[in-house]
């Protein structure tokens, strides 16, 4: 009887307690993820009942993009479980809608921007998205067999 006992390789009991990690921290986002969502709520009733419409209006809409890209970057984990690689289009996501947030932002902000900095973020807007287009088109077809689309 204990003849037909198998010890487990080091392979399987590494692949197993990563298993068991990536499942704690995917409920550890998921938890973040609700306490930052009724956070913002909070703060936006606070918002509203206490401040002016105008600085209510500018302090809600950055809660809400920064809670967006929050969002972004932990999806771009849950890729990175799921598929035990890291892909640049999912890394260069959060990148994207965090430039987005922060031009926005000043935007919001600022009633007078210097032309070199919305320049300047355009330019690296520009830059993330080619580099996001080139890591689709080129990116390696996975061992699954899954066939990727051309653009």
């Amino acid at each position: 009887m204990v003849k037909n006992m198998k010890i487990p390789t080091m392979n399987h009991v590494f692949s197993l307690a990563i298993k068991m990690i990536v499942i704690i921290l995917t409920v550890f986002i998921i938890a973040v993820l609700v306490v930052g969502l009724f956070h913002t709520i909070w703060e936006i009733k606070e918002f509203l009942f206490t401040k002016s419409i105008g600085q209510s209006f500018n302090l809600i809409v950055v809660n809400i993009l920064t809670f967006l890209v929050i969002i972004e970057l932990f999806r771009s984990f849950v890729v990175y479980f799921e598929s035990h690689r890291f892909r640049l289009n999912t890394m260069i996501d959060p990148a994207i809608i965090f430039v987005l947030r922060e031009l926005i932002v000043k935007l919001y902000g600022e009633q007078n921007i210097p032309w070199e900095t919305i320049a300047a973020f355009g330019f690296l807007l520009l830059c993330m998205g080619i580099i996001r287009s080139l890591a689709i088109r080129y990116s390696p077809s996975d061992e699954k067999g899954e066939v990727r689309l051309s653009p």
